[in-house]
């Protein structure tokens, strides 16, 4: 007896979910050690890793929205990324980020022709790239809150997969993207908001885990919106994956869309806790 196509569909669309999500977890296998180390050692470590995910992700931004690999802006931001990196490294994060600006400006001239698409790589990779070092650099806080950030964006990414895969439901926004739904946003804040709390027990003590359980919300809803917009720049030139780089979730940049908006939100939190702290 034949299966009803709409059965088919299903099953068919179980099995991908099933081998998805194994990829997914395969690579986490392989990249959280390190990562996790890397954070712990902190140092010329962490700033290695981070600058090497940087150049990685303005790689394949430009070649996204400049249609071609290794253009001058390519060479020319990834040049400034270096020297930004450098200059957070030695603590000297006001020049770091105006080495970023100055990368995005020259960027703009109009050699080859005018397009202001690459410069925004100042904006959305080298400057998050520079607050990650800035945060994980705090003497008191550093390593406690880095550890925090990483854990929930991979279980706000992780929410989102499976509560969007699994529950389905209204999507969000065909422009932004044809696939996100409004279930997949649910699970990222759950996500973000649980193990966000599960963190801050054993980092910070029982007292901190409330308060987390809020800040994890807000955490993974940053970095489901981080999400949503590298989805709407890929619906914009045309491409689902950015790269092939990481198995399973496509390229560094897919994998660490909402890492930079989580960054953002991470750090605003900071400097604002910095400042009312002074006063």
């Amino acid at each position: 007896m034949p299966v009803p196509a709409i059965e088919k569909s299903t099953a068919e669309g179980s099995a991908e979910v099933r081998r998805a999500l194994r990829l997914r977890i395969i690579s986490a296998a392989f990249m959280i050690p390190p990562v996790i180390a890397a954070v712990i050692m902190g140092g010329r470590i962490f700033t290695a890793m981070v600058a090497f995910a940087a150049m990685l992700m303005v790689f394949e931004w430009t070649r996204m929205v400049e249609g071609r690999a290794y253009s001058w802006r390519f060479y020319l931001l990834s040049v400034g990324a270096a020297a930004a990196l450098i200059l957070a490294s030695i603590g000297m994060y006001e020049m770091a980020l105006a080495a970023s600006v100055i990368a995005g400006v020259v960027s703009l001239l109009p050699i080859g022709g005018f397009t202001f698409w690459p410069a925004i790589a100042a904006a959305y990779i080298i400057a998050p790239s520079v607050a990650l070092i800035w945060l994980r650099f705090d003497p008191a806080y550093g390593q406690a809150l880095t550890v925090l950030i990483f854990a929930t964006v991979w279980a706000a990414d992780t929410g989102a997969f499976i509560f969007g895969k699994l529950i389905g439901g209204p999507k969000i926004s065909h422009a932004l993207s044809p696939s996100k739904t409004w279930a997949g946003i649910g699970g990222g804040v759950v996500g973000g908001s649980l193990v966000a709390a599960l963190a801050a027990y054993f980092l910070f003590g029982a007292g901190a885990a409330a308060a987390f359980l809020l800040a994890g919300g807000l955490l993974g809803a940053a970095s489901v919106a981080g999400d949503l917009a590298e989805s709407a720049f890929k619906r914009r030139f045309g491409v689902k994956d950015i790269s092939g780089f990481v198995p399973g979730h496509g390229g560094v940049l897919d994998r660490l869309d909402g890492m930079i908006f989580a960054t953002v939100a991470m750090m605003s939190v900071y400097l604002l806790y910095n400042v009312f702290e002074k006063l």
